[in-house]
């Protein structure tokens, strides 16, 4: 089967069940976004994510320095959407030749800047060369008292979102709408300045800010978006044996990308429904929770349906990006 026709979700299905044979210090393996490992009386957090040049990020329009704050920030968000506190970044890098030095510089000085903000310490990895591209892969090492998993969501919980989305896909659509403005300042300085009326839209693309979760203990489940709310949504729901039910109303789409959207004749919601790389937290938990979170649904028995302002009611897909289907 073409992995075309399989897609990336499909691909980890299979590798998935192809490992269940996991040491019995694994507690959470591949499925959710970071490994638990039981270590005596502690539980670590693993993992891993790689940023290829032409997948993830065009180096014509983001500086070295934003592109080693985002290789951290989204390993980070993986950490924060189990629960747990980001500790350890070991650090590999494919480099193609013509990167000069100055170039893996800066690179890090991105990522020294959020790790120490974050409190991660750099410990290790690994250097090649590369004749395809840039290529970063990542593996972040974290600790937490309370695992949270896709998995624990039940009947009747309430759907949150930490933060609006769609600011991302958004900024990604100005970013590149601006490529030739952006190539130029770069050469000249290596410092950028959006002519945009947006830049927040911009800066939430190249340079995402994870949070943690003050309070987790009533949470159930919880994923960070990456791919999209409603794909997001869905692993959730395939992990918890659920259904789901999200109000359109409800969905925080922030007014930046309100007005962006309306200049462009486009409708927010299908940023903030599939646009994905907004790191912002999903979680779901008991109705009276209190939180600062944007409540967007409810958990329910099955199906999956989304609600529009006129009451309106359609069942939603797994929409989103997927590695491998092009979308």
């Amino acid at each position: 089967m073409l992995l075309s026709e399989l897609g990336e979700f499909g691909l980890i299905k299979r590798i998935r069940a192809k490992c269940k044979n996991a040491s019995p210090e694994i507690i959470e393996g591949i499925g959710d976004d970071a490994a638990v490992i039981k270590a005596g009386a502690k539980r670590i957090l693993v993992t891993a994510d790689m940023m290829l040049e032409g997948t993830h990020f065009d180096l014509s329009f983001t500086t070295f320095s934003q592109l080693g704050h985002k290789f951290l920030a989204v390993n980070i968000s993986d950490i924060f959407a189990m629960g747990g506190s980001p500790e350890y970044f070991f650090i590999s890098l494919g480099i193609p030749k013509k990167c000069n030095a100055e170039d893996i510089d800066e690179l890090y000085s991105g990522i020294l800047r959020l790790a120490k903000r974050s409190g991660v310490t750099i410990a290790g990895g690994d250097t090649c060369s590369s004749k395809d591209g840039l290529v970063l892969s990542g593996t972040l090492i974290g600790t937490a008292d309370r695992i949270i998993t896709r998995s624990g969501a039940k009947e009747g919980d309430g759907i949150f979102v930490t933060d609006t989305v769609g600011d991302s896909a958004m900024g990604l659509i100005l970013l590149k709408s601006q490529k030739s403005e952006v190539r130029s300042q770069k050469l000249k300085n290596k410092k950028l300045k959006f002519g945009t009326q947006n830049p927040k839209l911009i800066t939430k693309h190249l340079m995402p800010e994870p949070f943690p979760m003050k309070n987790t203990s009533k949470v159930t489940s919880m994923i960070d978006i990456s791919d999209g709310l409603l794909i997001d949504l869905s692993h959730i729901c395939d992990e918890s044996k659920v259904g789901a039910v999200i109000y359109k109303d409800k969905i925080p789409v922030s007014k930046g990308l309100a007005k962006a959207a309306g200049t462009l004749r486009l409708h927010p919601l299908d940023f903030a429904l599939k646009g994905g790389e907004d790191y912002a937290l999903l979680f779901t938990a008991p109705q009276g929770i209190k939180t600062d979170a944007f409540k967007i649904g409810e958990i329910i028995k099955t199906g999956r349906f989304i609600i529009d302002e006129r009451g309106r009611k359609r069942r939603f897909q797994a929409e989103g990006y997927e590695h491998f289907k092009g979308k």
